[in-house]
């Protein structure tokens, strides 16, 4: 005769909850089915398991060693749906995302955070920078923002273009006085380039930046502190350009034009909680 595993939870019931009335209340059954299906257990397995008595029960050496057995898998489990039941309440629970350090900064970024836990103040934001691709299934990740230029390790992910953007040469008016004409690209060869790790390769086989970093913030107060001419995409100089602090370098040169990709499992997986995210930032974008 097969072992039967609701049997075998309805005798883990029966010793967690002292009894087998009490766990014949606790799963919503007869006490006398619960009863029954234990006697079937023993049949299987070809021993006693269970002592009974008026009030309560008494494990045999073979029932303490078969609730060892299906003690902590059955208590993961128990824990395991937990925390997938919480991962799909709309309202509560943990997102995580994963984000390039340039975008933290960013205002587009801060409007959308801002809004998101004033509308949902229970749940929980969990934001790490990474500049390539993360499995979002094996560590957990909600979503991700990346631009185009970075591969994304699984072509199953959904990747929905939230902004298309170009890149440009800024620098202070004061470094183009006191440096070289700059006419033609190759005449960037005399100066110090500062960009970040996603538009080195804009550069071409040519021109060698001087500084590399992915916090774009600090490249552009480096330019307008006339240390170099950086590399930067127009929507983060542009407050910059408006105020005079830069110019644009060679405004007749076109660089190839890129994308922020916004990156997630499948849809029929998602949590109402980030379909509501992921809204807000194709909102806000488009």
């Amino acid at each position: 005769m097969s072992v039967s595993l609701d049997d075998i939870h309805l005798f883990s019931q029966t010793v967690v909850h002292g009894g087998i009335s009490a766990a014949a209340a606790a799963n919503d059954m007869q006490r006398s089915k619960v009863s029954r299906r234990l006697q079937e257990l023993e049949k299987a397995l070809g021993c006693q398991l269970l002592i009974r008595t008026t009030r309560t029960i008494e494990l045999t050496e073979h029932g303490n060693r078969l609730f060892e057995l299906v003690e902590k898998p059955v208590e993961q489990l128990q824990q395991g749906l937990s925390v997938m039941k919480e991962h799909q309440n709309e309202h509560a629970g943990k997102v995580r995302l994963a984000i390039p350090s340039a975008l933290m900064s960013s205002a587009a970024f801060n409007a959308i955070i801002n809004e998101y836990t004033r509308r949902f103040p229970d749940i929980t934001i969990e934001i790490e920078s990474h500049q390539e691709s993360v499995d979002l299934r094996r560590q957990a990740f909600d979503l991700q923002l990346l631009p185009s230029v970075v591969k994304v390790t699984d072509d199953s992910y959904v990747q929905f273009s939230l902004l298309p953007y170009r890149s440009h040469f800024v620098a202070s008016q004061s470094y183009l006085d006191s440096h070289p004409t700059i006419e033609t690209i190759e005449d960037l060869q005399q100066h110090r380039l500062l960009t970040n790790r996603y538009n080195v390769a804009l550069l071409g086989p040519n021109l060698s930046a001087a500084l590399k970093s992915d916090d774009l913030n600090l490249l552009r107060s480096m330019a307008i502190a006339g240390n170099g001419i950086a590399l930067l995409p127009q929507v983060h100089s542009m407050p910059a350009l408006k105020e005079g602090s830069l110019v644009e370098v060679l405004p007749q040169f076109t660089h190839p034009k890129q994308h922020l990709t916004l990156i997630y499992p499948s849809a029929l997986f998602l949590p109402n909680k980030v379909k509501v995210l992921i809204e807000m930032f194709r909102a806000y974008f488009q």
